[in-house]
Order: C-alpha cells, then sequence, then structure tokens
C-alpha cells in the first residue's frame, strides 16, 4: 500500500474519517503525526467536538472571552463548511487576540505597574501590544527586546531592561523564558541537577552586564580624552576606512572641545548648576537604558572553584549550542541577540514552538516548558521536531503557527476530562479541558456586561506620549544649552538661590537655639521641612522656567499620571419599549444603577483585563481568581477557592450582570416568556441551548420559582464548570 493510501487508511480506522479534513497541509501533516503515535499507543482519539463547543473554545483560546449571543448563533446557523477555519482567520485579526496575547505574554514577561520605573512600565505595556497587534516575528520580537537602547522616549521597550535592578538575575528569567532552561541556581553555585557551572553563569552574564539603567544625574564633564590622528594607520586604510575613521577623530575632538569649555568654568559656578539641577533631573530617572561595551562582571567574594579567584572579570560565552561570534561592527549585546534567536540555536525555536502547543492544547510537549535539559525528550520526538521546523518555516510569525494548531483536526475534538498524571505521556487525543484564566473569567464578564467591547484594546495613551515627548526636549535642551548655558541660568537665580538658603539657616539656627534651651521643637522642625521643601520647588520651577519655558515647565512639574481604567463611555441604549416593559421596581432600579454607574471600585466590568492595572492589586477580583503577581515567569493560579464562589455570588459581579443596563439583561428583554429567558442565559454562559435533561429542569424552576427563576439559573451558571472551564 502506497503512502497516501495507508495515510487515509490509517484516518478512517483511527475516526478521523468523521471530521472534515484540515483545511491547511500543515495542519494535516501535524495530524498525521497525531495518528501514527494514537495507533503506536493504542489509542483512539476523542470525539468530534459540537459546533457549540468549538465555537466557545475558539473565542476564549484566541480572543480570551466568550462569543456574545450574535457571534455564537451566527456561527450555529452559519452551513459555510468552511466557517472554522473563517472564524479562526476572523479572531486572529481582531484586538481580541491583541488584548489576549497581552495577558499571556505579560505573565511570562513579568510585566509590572509596581515598579520605580513606572513610566518606563507603562510604555513597556503599550509597546508590547502593539508588537503583538502588528504581528511582529518572534525572533525579531526577542532582539528588539534585547538590543534595546536609549530612551523610554525613544522606545517602550527598554521596560524590559528595567525591570530587573539586579542584572544577574535579569539574565537568568532571560534565559529561562527565551530558551526554557533554569539556570537561576547557578548564580550562587554549581547547578546541583544540571552541568551548568557557577562559571557557565557569569560567562553568559557578560554578554548583558553592559547594560545599564541607572539615573546618571547631571553630569557635564566628557570621559573621553582628546586623541590625535593616527598617520601611520591613515596609510594602511581603505579609503572607505580612512573616511570613517576621520569622522569619528573629528566627533572625539568636538567632545575634547566641550571637555575644555567645561573646564573654564568654575568650581563654584558648576556647583550652582548641580545643586539648580539636583531636583530638575528627577523625572529622568528610570527613563533609560545604555549599553556600556567592554563592561564585565567579576565573580562574587565567596566563589570557591578552582577555576577562577573572586573579583576575577568574566569574558562572555555562550553556554550551549554553537559559540556567539562578535562580528565586525557589533556589539556584545548584538552578537548574544543574534546567537540567541538564530534557528540553529538548539532551543530558541523549540521553546517557542513548544509554548504554542501548550497554549492551543493545554500541554507542551515538553514539561515543564521552562526546564529543559540536555536529557529533556518530548511525549512526541517527531511531532516536536516538525513544529520547530514550521515555526523557522513560518519566519517566527506567531498568528500563522497557530493558525496551523487551530486548524488541525486534533484541536477541534472533545476535550480530555482525565487530569494528566504527573510524569505520564500524554498522546493529544484532544486538547485537555482546563479552568479559564482569571483574564478569560474578567472578559467573559465584560462580554456578558457591555458586548463586544475588543475595539477598545489597543488604544494610543495619547498623555503619556505628550509627557515622553516632554522629558525628550527637555534632555535635548540640557545638552544643547551645555555647561556654558546651564551656569548662565544658575547664575539668573543666584540671588534668589542664596536669599533662600540664607532663610533655611536662619531658622536652622533659631530652632538649635530653641533645642538648647530645652524647647519643643517638633513644630519648629516640621515648619522648616515645610518652608525647605516650598524653596526647592521654587527653584525648580524657576530653572525649568528659564530652560524650556512656562508652558512645557508647567508639563513637566505636573509630570506623568495613568490614567485610570477606562469607565463606562457611553450608557446602554434602551428604547421605549423596553422601558415600558418594566416594571416600576426594574425602572426605579434601572435609574439607581445609571446614577452610580455600573460597577465598583474593583469591579468596574467596562474594559478588558489587559485595560487594567498590571498586575490588580491583591484583594481585586483578577488576583482572588489567580492573576499572577508578575513576580515570577508564569505565576498565574487557576485554583478554585472559596473567595472565589463568594465574589461571583456576593460580590458586585451578579448585581452588574443583573442591571437593567447589562449586554446580557438587554438579550432577555427580548424573550417573552421565563423559559425564554432561561435559553438565552444559556446561550450567553455557555454558547449553546439546554440540551433535553436541562430542559426539563429549567422549566420546572421557571414553574416553582416565576420571574426569579432567571436570577437563580444566572448564580448557577456563573459559579459552574461549564462557564468556568474552557471545553
Amino acid at each position: 500500500m502506497n503512502a497516501p493510501l495507508l495515510t487515509s487508511a490509517l484516518f478512517v480506522t483511527l475516526g478521523i474519517g468523521c471530521l472534515s479534513a484540515a483545511s491547511l497541509p500543515e495542519s494535516q501533516k501535524i495530524d498525521q503525526l497525531l495518528a501514527k503515535d494514537w495507533e503506536k499507543a493504542g489509542l483512539k482519539p476523542n470525539p468530534p467536538a459540537s459546533d457549540e463547543v468549538l465555537v466557545r473554545r475558539l473565542y476564549l483560546d484566541i480572543a480570551g472571552r466568550i462569543p456574545t449571543v450574535e457571534e455564537s448563533q451566527a456561527y450555529l446557523k452559519s452551513s459555510d463548511p468552511q466557517k472554522r477555519a473563517k472564524l479562526i482567520e476572523t479572531l486572529l485579526a481582531s484586538d481580541g487576540y491583541t488584548s489576549h496575547m497581552f495577558n499571556y505574554w505579560a505573565d511570562i514577561l513579568r510585566l509590572s505597574d509596581n515598579v520605580k520605573g513606572r513610566l518606563a512600565a507603562e510604555a513597556y505595556e503599550e509597546w508590547l501590544k502593539k508588537q503583538i497587534k502588528d504581528n511582529a516575528p518572534y525572533d525579531q520580537f526577542v532582539r528588539n527586546l534585547l538590543t534595546t537602547d536609549g530612551g523610554v522616549w525613544d522606545s517602550g521597550s527598554i521596560g524590559f531592561w528595567q525591570r530587573d535592578e539586579n542584572k544577574l538575575d535579569h539574565l537568568a528569567y532571560t534565559v529561562q523564558v527565551f530558551l526554557g532552561t533554569s539556570i537561576v541556581c547557578a548564580q550562587c553555585h554549581d547547578h546541583p541537577f544540571d552541568k551548568w557551572t557557577q562559571m557557565d553563569y557569569y560567562h553568559m552574564a557578560a554578554f548583558t552586564y553592559g547594560m545599564d539603567t541607572r539615573s546618571k544625574g547631571f553630569n557635564p564633564k566628557t570621559e573621553k580624552p582628546r586623541q590625535e590622528f593616527d598617520k601611520k594607520l591613515l596609510a594602511s586604510m581603505t579609503p572607505k576606512e580612512r573616511k570613517a575613521y576621520m569622522a569619528k577623530m573629528q566627533a572625539d575632538r568636538k567632545s575634547a572641545a566641550k571637555e575644555t569649555e567645561t573646564a573654564s568654568i568654575s568650581r563654584e559656578d558648576m556647583q550652582k548648576v548641580r545643586q539648580a539641577m539636583q531636583d530638575v533631573m528627577k523625572p529622568l530617572r528610570y527613563t533609560s537604558a545604555e549599553w556600556q561595551e567592554g563592561k564585565l562582571p567579576t565573580l562574587p567574594h565567596d566563589y570557591k572553584y578552582s577555576d577562577a579567584k573572586p573579583g576575577d572579570k568574566v569574558e562572555p560565552k555562550a553556554m550551549f549550542g554553537p559559540e556567539a561570534v562578535k562580528k565586525e561592527g557589533e556589539s556584545t549585546l548584538q552578537s548574544f541577540a543574534n546567537w540567541m534567536t538564530s534557528p540553529e540555536n538548539p532551543r530558541f525555536t523549540t521553546v517557542i514552538a513548544n509554548r504554542m502547543w501548550k497554549k492551543a492544547f493545554g500541554i507542551g510537549l515538553i514539561e515543564p516548558v521552562d526546564e529543559i535539559t540536555d536529557s529533556t525528550v518530548a511525549s512526541n520526538p517527531a511531532l516536536m521536531d516538525y513544529l520547530t521546523a514550521l515555526m523557522v518555516e513560518k519566519k517566527y510569525s506567531l498568528k500563522s503557527f497557530l493558525r496551523v494548531l487551530y486548524n488541525t483536526d486534533a484541536y477541534q475534538r472533545a476535550a480530555t476530562t482525565e487530569e494528566v498524571p504527573l510524569g505520564e505521556t500524554y498522546h493529544f487525543t484532544g486538547p485537555v479541558l482546563r479552568r479559564m484564566s482569571a483574564e478569560q473569567i474578567w472578559d467573559s464578564l465584560v462580554t456578558l456586561t457591555r458586548g463586544n467591547v475588543d475595539d477598545a484594546v489597543d488604544a494610543e495613551n495619547e498623555r503619556l506620549h505628550q509627557y515622553l515627548n516632554d522629558l525628550s526636549m527637555f534632555l535635548g535642551t540640557i545638552k544643547e544649552k551645555g555647561p556654558t548655558g546651564l551656569v548662565e541660568i544658575a547664575n539668573l537665580n543666584a540671588d534668589k538661590l542664596a536669599a533662600n538658603q540664607k532663610k533655611l539657616d536662619e531658622m536652622k539656627a533659631q530652632m538649635a537655639a530653641a533645642k538648647d534651651k530645652g524647647g519643643d521643637t517638633a513644630e519648629m522642625a516640621k515648619k522648616l521641612a515645610r518652608e525647605a521643601q516650598q524653596l526647592r520647588k521654587e527653584t525648580e520651577r524657576d530653572f525649568l522656567v528659564a530652560l524650556v519655558g512656562e508652558d512645557r515647565a508647567n508639563d513637566l512639574r505636573r509630570g506623568y499620571n495613568a490614567p485610570k481604567p477606562a469607565q463606562q463611555t457611553k450608557r446602554p441604549q434602551l428604547d421605549r419599549k423596553q422601558m415600558a416593559s418594566m416594571t416600576p421596581e426594574q425602572r426605579k432600579e434601572f435609574i439607581k444603577s445609571l446614577q452610580k454607574g455600573a460597577g465598583s471600585k474593583d469591579v468596574n466590568l467596562a474594559t478588558r483585563a489587559s485595560e487594567q492595572p498590571s498586575p490588580a492589586r491583591p484583594g481585586t477580583f483578577l488576583r482572588t481568581f489567580g492573576q499572577s503577581d508578575r513576580e515570577l515567569i508564569q505565576n498565574a493560579s487557576d485554583e478554585a477557592s472559596v473567595p472565589q464562589a463568594l465574589s461571583l455570588l456576593n460580590g458586585p459581579v451578579a448585581d452588574i450582570l443583573n442591571s437593567p443596563t447589562s449586554q446580557l439583561n438587554q438579550e432577555l428583554a427580548k424573550a417573552q416568556t421565563t423559559p425564554q429567558k432561561l435559553e438565552t442565559i444559556y446561550l450567553a454562559f455557555l454558547g449553546r441551548q439546554p440540551n433535553g435533561d436541562e430542559k426539563a429542569i429549567l422549566d420546572q424552576v421557571a414553574r416553582e420559582r416565576g420571574d426569579k427563576a432567571v436570577a437563580d439559573v444566572t448564580h448557577a451558571l456563573i459559579t459552574g464548570s461549564q462557564f468556568l472551564f474552557v471545553q
């Protein structure tokens, strides 16, 4: 039997013939590799998932939320044989995909607003959303993160480096995320369970150690000494090399001239500038990342191995794979980034292919996904090899890769409900049943409350960019003025500065005298502190006004305040017929809801989770349902808890859903009878109509509870596993 006939027979034998053929040849190849594994293991694939299950799964997996009633019905009523492939295409192109993937990567990259560089963190988040929306190739995305340089006004990607003050820790996170290898133990000693030594760790750290994210404050002096032309060297150069050399030397001479200018300024004048600039420069803290070539780490004082001594400098060297060759014109960091993201790297491509497989099917071919060792073997080696090659073939387009996975026949099968025991091999007879993430639950509740709000995800933060432009202009003005110009500005305010200082000295003397007499100086100390703070602010403002003008100075002093999560921008429109159908009590509740707004301080179901603080505060809805605290890589939890049930039953969520302003209630208003309303609730929450047994129970509840049956069934579904799980 030839290969095509054998494959066809195998598909029929294993039950694949009951599904429509996968629409993409790459998807068919994956199905064939899985089928061979099933045959070898003596397994049959799970039965096909129903359209009702599949449409809900696709929305949750790709867009991160349940479908609206209209979206579910449109899919279920369609007779188009290509409707699944078309829906996958639509969802991958949606802003819902951007929002959902942002939540995914925020967990992996540990994105957090709660860091010192809040401004850089928010710019980083916006940059990440744009990368996802633009479908930036993954290898390019990683290279951009690793080699970013400059101010946050140049690129929000510097937030990657600002995330961790300790650059040795940052290196461990970087290797774990992008190479799937945990080396953190080797920072302090040879790894107890792997081959990595402490020296290996410092060799790797040498690649990234030169990235400086500290605020340098005001430093008018240049560090480059004046250089003379090397005539012998010039004679040996080609015309092109000679031109480049002359340009560099001229630039160095300009720097030397600037240094001479600085040297001609008195120490007293420079002290005035430093004093004035002390507060003025504060907005520039934690806003830049600057690469310093040649800066190397030194071994710690307690280094105990015989291959080197404490304090020795360590040169860069790759831990595995081909050596990271530094090409002409490249920095050490660029050579590291090119080495890491190369298709020849033995782990980079495998790790991201495995991560995306787990995202689609719930379990990776390699588990854990970020603890790969030399002895690690995938559960299906042939499939892992193919997926790795496919990622390269798709040029690291994650959308293209996921499109293949979602179009496989294996993906459209019913979920495996049995938990896969730790250490057991799963053969992917279908996706595994898994609970929604905290963000998926939130976004699904937003869908029930507001409908489809995906198009509100990618709005640019205008205030953020305005302030970043102000900072860029401010820094440019300082450089343009130079030491001489800054001294002139400082001298303009010298008399006022001296008067202010004299006033403070007098207050200090009065307080010292009172203290010597045994008096209570607490109030005087508070007054002195307030006065000093006010005088510092005046000095800062005067200097800024002289430097950039009053309007720009006011903008810089006001600083950047992150916008609060978007509130409900417009009230749901209820027509007169709907208003007339309400009882007086319902109308009263409706008016009350409009007055106070749908939602509470912690549960405002107006925008998606990706638009909320990142991460949410402890104790709020998202954190209660397991959102990561962003301290560790992928630190989210999907474990159930009593506070979660209480939050759904007794918290504001139930009130929001039952409010006349909610999208759910507007759908219910279209139903004529209580049984019809209950069917609408099923369609809204589960994407399907109740089955025969469920319908019999619902009819009974409707007879016994009347109108109260709607709230009863809503409470039952929102806390049930059928709603909270991705089936």
